[in-house]
């Protein structure tokens, strides 16, 4: 675990298994959203690759910002990008050093142990590349513009400069967990948390919803699990579409999460 202070940021702690669960219930909330009875998830856009010992989310807001969290067995990498704010314009990268590849962003990790270099490849795998601007040279640099790694009770990156970069907002909600749920990123007509970064929007009618995805989480973190039929009919709102439900199933799978008694869900044709 880490703990660091900071000026702009407040008080952060980071934990690797906390992250784990944090991002794997994030994705299970972000994706059951549409069909259960509970309001405002922790992300509007969540993808989930690989495991719980070696494994990523991307988490976007849709507009072109977004985070990247990989992990191993030995810690945690975060990479974020801002609209316009990349490793060319925030971490010094040259156009004639423009990779395409992970060196793009290294900087943004200084001193990043070689324990966590698959884990911060696997991070730079998520990322965009820069595309054509003004003059229409595309430079395809990867993009993301602040870090953060942790391994052990150690840890770094440009998230805990004095002025966090643009981006760091986004890294820094996961070092503010909340009963070990991510929780939405603040903005100005909410009541926040420390540091205008992340608010709590639960209703006392969400709590029901909330407490399955917490026991169904629990439990997967022990081995591949299903919901029950009571957790779904305390979780589901009322005769969700069909096609909804299957395509729920589906991203549940990819993490070990089924519907009880359902056979393995096939893949959507391409």
């Amino acid at each position: 675990m880490l703990e660091r202070v900071t000026r702009r940021l407040g008080r952060l702690v980071f934990d690797r298994d906390a992250i784990v669960r944090a991002a794997l219930r994030a994705y299970v909330e972000t994706h059951l959203e549409e069909i259960s009875r509970f309001w405002y998830p922790a992300s509007d856009c969540m993808a989930w690759t690989g495991d719980l010992q070696r494994g990523a989310v991307y988490n976007a807001d849709g507009e072109g910002n977004y985070e990247v969290v990989a992990w191993n067995e030995a810690g945690v990498v975060g990479l974020a990008y801002e609209l316009g704010c990349g490793p060319i314009e925030q971490l010094g990268l040259s156009l004639d050093a423009v990779t395409r590849g992970p060196d793009d962003v290294r900087g943004a990790v200084p001193g990043l142990p070689a324990e966590l270099e698959s884990a911060f490849v696997m991070a730079v795998g998520w990322l965009a590349t820069g595309e054509a601007r003004d003059d229409d040279v595309v430079y395809g640099e990867k993009l993301a513009g602040v870090g953060f790694w942790l391994h052990g009770d150690h840890g770094g990156g440009t998230l805990f400069d004095d002025l966090a970069p643009h981006g760091a907002v986004r890294l820094a909600a996961w070092g503010l967990l909340h009963n070990g749920r991510l929780l939405p990123l603040s903005c100005e007509s909410y009541r926040p948390r420390p540091g205008w970064i992340v608010t709590y929007h639960n209703r006392p009618e969400d709590a029901p919803a909330h407490a399955v995805i917490d026991a169904v989480v629990d439990r997967r973190l022990k081995g591949p699990t299903e919901f029950t039929p009571a957790e779904l009919e305390t979780l589901l709102r009322p005769t969700p579409k069909p096609d909804q439900v299957l395509a729920i199933q589906r991203r549940l799978q990819k993490v070990g999460i089924t519907w009880p008694g359902s056979p393995e869900i096939p893949e959507k044709p391409t």
